[in-house]
């Protein structure tokens, strides 16, 4: 199972990442699943921003998304106490390897790049992320393996993950509530119908996500959404700043609605590939929804209904096995 997560997530990163920030309309129309599609350097950004997404990328890499899910699983098969500073230690190992491994360190990486390039400290970047409206993504990104852990841990784990880098409320949520998920496809073995009612119950939501969960609760299925539904889901359409990517359809790079969209897709697929369809399909920052939602359908239903290019081409296939093994060993 574990394996089949991983690789899901990794699938879902990498094609995501192929076509992440363009708008809906353009991904229905250009994307089928029976190619890899690059558009990463049509991504509407000034000239002088175009590098952020083209430079060091190579078509099938995975990005940062899967790159500190790793390192989030180090850190929980570590002999040392799960802390913040352990998971930045881990987050840091990996992002180094993988300039070892390529020459160059992956695309990707929003706030945390500028720790990386020691551009600014840990403790600025959580700075700036603290009383932000729309924290970043990252904390539910590389929330998912956090669900297979004994349900007393997830919240408390789920919010060290946050507050690593987002000590935000809504940041938190964002990664309890993907955890949860996770625990709940892969450990309860739960129905698709219950799913928000489920998550809401096992965290404290404030107001905000109380009301946001109700609206994605009450939407129709899938191929039904109208535009005011895509409102509802991903905000206020198009997306408008200082949400990114300001000026397109789809879901912004946001912690509140990263966790709604992968609730509501994780309801309306049955298998991995409808998940990575209509993650995809949503337009935006897909990558991250798109490695969420098809790792843990991925992890419950298998990797039957993957194309095997996906599988053969996707980067790393033998480390995510390594990984998957060592997390496996430590979960018993």
């Amino acid at each position: 199972m574990i394996e089949n997560l991983l690789l899901g997530i990794a699938i879902g990163d990498a094609v995501g990442a192929g076509v992440e920030f363009q708008d809906r309309h353009w991904i229905r129309s250009h994307v089928d699943l029976t190619r890899f599609v690059n558009a990463r350097a049509e991504i509407t950004v000034p000239p002088e921003q175009k590098a952020l997404f083209t430079e060091n990328y190579q078509p099938w890499d995975y990005t940062d998304d899967t790159e500190m899910t790793i390192g989030l699983i180090k850190a929980l098969c570590a002999e040392e106490p799960f802390s913040e500073d352990l998971l930045i230690q881990k987050w840091k190992e990996e992002y180094e390897l993988g300039i070892a491994n390529k020459g160059h360190g992956r695309n990707g990486h929003g706030s945390m790049g500028w720790y990386y390039r020691a551009e600014k400290t840990i403790e600025e970047i959580r700075n700036f992320q603290r009383n932000r409206a729309n924290p970043g993504n990252a904390p539910a990104m590389r929330a998912v393996p956090l669900g297979l852990l004994p349900p007393l841990s997830i919240n408390e784990y789920a919010a060290i993950n946050a507050n690593a880098t987002h000590p935000n409320s809504n940041a938190i949520l964002s990664s309890q509530c993907i955890a949860w998920a996770t625990h709940f496809f892969l450990v309860e073995k739960g129905e698709a119908k219950d799913l928000i009612e489920y998550c809401a119950r096992q965290m404290e939501l404030n107001e905000e996500y109380l009301i946001y969960f109700e609206q994605i609760s009450l939407l129709p299925t899938y191929d039904e959404l109208t535009p005011s539904d895509f409102r509802r889901l991903c905000g206020p359409q198009p997306i408008e700043a200082p949400y990114f990517l300001a000026g397109i359809h789809g879901v912004p790079s946001d912690s509140k609605y990263t966790a709604g969209a992968v609730l509501y897709v994780l309801q309306q697929s049955e298998d991995a590939l409808q998940a990575l369809r209509k993650s995809l399909y949503l337009g935006g920052d897909v990558d991250s929804v798109a490695a969420i939602t098809t790792g843990i359908m991925a992890a419950r239903w298998g990797l039957d209904s993957i194309p095997s290019f996906m599988l053969d081409r996707v980067e790393g296939r033998a480390y995510l096995r390594e990984i998957a093994l060592l997390f496996q060993a430590k979960m018993g």
